[in-house]
């Protein structure tokens, strides 16, 4: 049965809100790729699954070499840092960085790769975007500031630009392939690839799987697997079909509220002045940045 859209746009938003404070008890307790890779393994195989009953097939959306560069991108590096920041980042603030990033980070990059036409507007909203993160970072730049967490916050803009650049790769497989065959391929393949960073450089052993299997953990996995891959994702796609990706995209603002009241009250993270100020001055940006001229 169809939700009604405004149910599914708050469906959508609160578990997109949920996930990172999902993220965050995972990383705590296994190490961050494999975390991410079996994360995007089975939400990656459960797309496909679901793109097939929904009558679609198993081909690759595009050539071999454009599909596995842009899972790399999209997933293994974007998700990759993202984990490994989230370690020393608070989930709130993890997802006002991300969220708020993304609009911007698309449309500075898109001007770059000319899928996006220059205006007044959009470059506003890459500077406040700009000024909004240099005030995330300022108290984590001084002296005796913790290094860790500075180095997390880099990570966050990282992953995040990384991912705005696969998106941009993706376009046309989007545009001549089902969503949801494109998202399964590149989820799956960009878990994939996270397993292989986890091999060279983490610790598995029994240890990680034991970890793994504790309630708290499992629980989180599971929810970020259907939840935030499956059942969100299918939603926003609904929307994007009947709504258009402004009004669809409009969660961004949403699920960074919903995350950092989740951190503050179940988590207590710390969320100061810098942060709010930052954080508004982001959302402003990206706000700028997803609206368009009406014709």
């Amino acid at each position: 049965m169809k939700l009604p859209g405004p149910i599914s746009f708050a469906v959508m938003s609160t578990i997109w809100g949920l996930t990172w404070i999902a993220i965050k008890v995972g990383v705590e307790a296994v190490p961050p790729f494999s975390f991410a890779g079996m994360r995007l393994v089975a939400a990656g195989a459960l797309l496909l699954v679901f793109h097939r009953v929904r009558g679609g097939d198993f081909a690759l959306p595009g050539s071999l070499v454009r599909v596995v560069l842009t899972a790399f991108l999209v997933n293994t590096v974007s998700y990759g840092f993202l984990f490994w920041g989230m370690q020393f980042v608070p989930s709130g603030l993890s997802s006002v960085v991300n969220l708020a990033l993304i609009p911007v980070g698309l449309f500075t990059l898109g001007l770059i790769a000319k899928e996006e036409v220059f205006s007044a507007r959009t470059s506003l909203a890459i500077a406040i975007g700009i000024v909004g993160l240099f005030i995330l970072f300022l108290p984590k730049l001084s002296f005796d500031a913790d290094r860790q967490g500075l180095e997390g916050m880099a990570a966050l803009v990282i992953g995040t630009l990384t991912y705005c650049w696969g998106s941009i790769l993706s376009r046309p497989m989007l545009r001549a392939s089902s969503p949801l065959r494109v998202s399964g391929w590149l989820t799956l393949l960009g878990g994939l690839g996270l397993f292989v960073l986890a091999a060279l450089f983490e610790p598995i052993g029994v240890g990680t799987l034991m970890a793994f299997l504790e309630p708290g953990v499992f629980a989180s996995w599971a929810f970020l697997v259907l939840g935030g891959s499956v059942i969100a994702f299918t939603l926003y796609l609904q929307l994007l079909r009947d709504w258009g990706p402004t009004r669809a995209g409009l969660y961004a603002f949403v699920s960074p509220i919903l995350a950092v009241m989740l951190g503050v009250l179940v988590l207590h993270e710390p969320f100061g002045v810098y942060e709010i100020a930052g954080s508004l001055l982001m959302l402003g940006a990206a706000a700028l940045a997803m609206l368009r001229k009406r014709p």
